[in-house]
């Protein structure tokens, strides 16, 4: 019982009295026992009701090792809940005359001297914002390559067109989601605008909703505010959250990326956001901030989203679709209400959850940090109905409950007394151990031991440097201690091995009489993110082919990047740097 109570600290403050107090000392133990089934460091939990905050709710840790309790104000890396913002700017630059969304962008860009290419078909002159907000462009994402680089965004929005034009799917004929997209419509707002996406996020939303949220891109911010900031866990293959160190804030994030990604925020911050997407674009009630249409344009279904109908049966494609920012759920659910949601996730550190229901003008929000990632969609399905029932009922059905237990019960945090002390043991980012980028057992054992390494004189046939005009840099060169390495724009690096299941021992392969390639694996050391919330060692693996000439100089070719992470990519290929 110790052990709950240190775990489990905060619980449910009530801004409201439209709820009596033991519906919601019963829905505070529902949402404490997720917190401890799932592993959570910690979570903070938001709902507002008509234009008022019902509740904030923290539980457990934004730091495990001074005990800091997660309260309203700890802030969360929402990752892909920013894209929301990124559309509401959009919307007000139309609203403002500045910025057409349904218009073709290449002539608008044209009359402020700017080039739009994002393809060499047709459909180039045809694409407009709206596209590329509702992913409907036909490019394909990198799945995660995306943050390699370290571009400005005026480069990659230049560049964009350089992205896997061989993947490219029928134009507004399917739906990819993709990071880049976001990042190019942001860079098209300021160009119109004369403004950075950040000077008019923090003039034109936070400073007039008095949010005192911010952006990863602010490094000045970030440091006023690292202390509000919840630490980085991952959940590590001996079920200990383990703190991945705050350097990652700064290391990990291309601040180019930030409008698709890189907001942080509070339940306080996004109470205020919510309240203002359900008023229509009111401010606390009296102000209007912007037309109730620009708030309405952002939840316009522009693409079909059909993956979920593979998931959700009973759903059509005709009920899931995506808009501006926006997943939308438009067929009566079981509160016959239209949910609008997103989700975010922040390199496996940090998740968040948004979902607006706006013919009940509910908005609930809850973000946390650590915890078994796998059971992350459960863990959505379980807050969300609880709290629909809850406020839309006003009590707890005993149905729901027993259903909600059950679901908890399965999981491996219910199901071991031993798991909350698990949760207490925060290993901190000096204590861990890494080897080909996965923390060593106690032992020092570690599965990747068992992969050949690289004959040193045949790595060094490859050695050189490659070159993405999208992603960056991959070079191929030996560390300090000769052990050979891929390094990913001078900051990631990898052990590599060869693939001597598919190739042999030497992992080479003829691919014509004047090629051959060699067929490496990689497996990061200096990105402590990508490893241990998963149990699989194999999905923190890159493969990597290279190619060259048998004849008749020997010459390297291509670096072809064919898996990234779990991710199969088709071929995303950096092309030899001359001497």
């Amino acid at each position: 019982m110790l052990l709950f109570c240190l775990i489990l600290l905060g619980g449910i403050s009530r801004t409201s009295t439209s709820i009596p107090a033991d519906v919601l000392a019963a829905l505070d133990s529902q949402i404490s026992k997720v917190v401890r089934c799932h592993g959570l460091a910690g979570l903070s939990l938001t709902v507002v009701k008509d234009g008022e905050t019902l509740f904030h709710s923290g539980y457990g840790h934004a730091d495990l090792a001074s005990r800091a309790p997660v309260t309203p104000d700890t802030l969360y890396a929402i990752g892909s809940v920013s894209k929301q913002f990124a559309s509401f700017l959009l919307e007000y630059y139309q609203e403002q005359g500045l910025l057409d969304l349904v218009q073709p962008i290449a002539p608008q860009l044209a009359k402020m001297n700017h080039e739009f290419k994002l393809t060499d078909g047709e459909e180039n002159e045809e694409i407009n914002v709206q596209d590329l907000l509702s992913h409907r462009t036909g490019l394909p994402n990198y799945m995660g390559l995306e943050f390699l680089g370290n571009n400005t965004r005026e480069q990659l929005f230049q560049d964009l067109f350089y992205s896997k034009q061989d993947t490219r799917q029928p134009y507004r004929e399917s739906w990819h989601y993709n990071n880049w997209l976001y990042v190019a419509a942001a860079r098209i707002g300021e160009i119109m605008s004369g403004r950075t996406f950040e000077e008019d996020l923090q003039s034109l939303v936070f400073s007039k909703l008095g949010m005192g949220a911010g952006t990863l891109s602010d490094r000045a911010y970030l440091g006023r505010n690292l202390h509000r900031l919840a630490k980085p866990y991952v959940f590590d293959q001996s079920e200990v959250n383990r703190n991945v160190g705050d350097n990652m804030w700064v290391r990990t994030w291309n601040p180019s990326m930030t409008p698709a990604g890189g907001l942080l925020a509070s339940g306080r911050d996004m109470a205020k956001w919510m309240n203002l997407l359900l008023s229509g674009g009111v401010l606390n009630s009296r102000q209007r901030l912007v037309q109730s249409q620009t708030i309405n344009n952002m939840f316009r279904k522009l693409s079909d989203y059909d993956n979920w109908t593979q998931t959700f049966k009973n759903w059509s494609s005709k009920c899931v679709g995506y808009g501006e920012g926006w997943f939308l759920f438009t067929c009566p659910l079981d509160h016959n209400n239209a949910e609008y949601s997103h989700t975010g996730n922040f390199y496996s550190v940090h998740y968040s959850k948004i979902n607006l229901y706006p013919e009940q003008k509910l908005g609930i929000f809850y973000a946390f940090s650590g915890g078994n990632s796998t059971l992350n969609r459960r863990l959505f399905s379980v807050i969300d109905l609880l709290i629909l029932d809850m406020v839309l009922n006003g009590h707890l059905n005993p149905r729901i409950s027993r259903e909600v237990n059950d679901e908890l019960e399965s999981w491996p945090g219910c199901q071991t007394n031993d798991f909350p002390s698990n949760l207490l043991r925060s290993k901190g980012p000096s204590q861990q151990q890494s080897l080909g980028g996965h923390v060593t057992d106690q032992d020092g054992s570690n599965h990747l031991r068992s992969r050949p390494k690289i004959r040193p004189r045949l790595f060094a046939r490859y050695l050189g440097v490659f070159r993405h005009p999208f992603l960056g840099t991959a070079e191929l060169r030996y560390d300090d201690e000769q052990n050979p390495r891929l390094v990913l724009n001078d900051e990631w690096t990898s052990r590599v091995y060869v693939d001597s299941k598919k190739y042999g021992k030497l992992g080479r392969r003829r691919s014509g009489n004047d090629t051959e390639s060699i067929v490496l694996h990689c497996f990061f050391d200096n990105i402590p993110w990508l490893p241990d919330h998963s149990r699989d060692d194999y999905n923190n693996e890159m493969e990597v082919e290279i190619e060259r000439l048998v004849s008749p100089n020997s010459k390297l070719q291509k670096l072809i990047i064919s898996k990234w992470l779990k991710y199969s990519l088709k071929a995303v290929i950096f092309t030899r740097v001359k001497d």
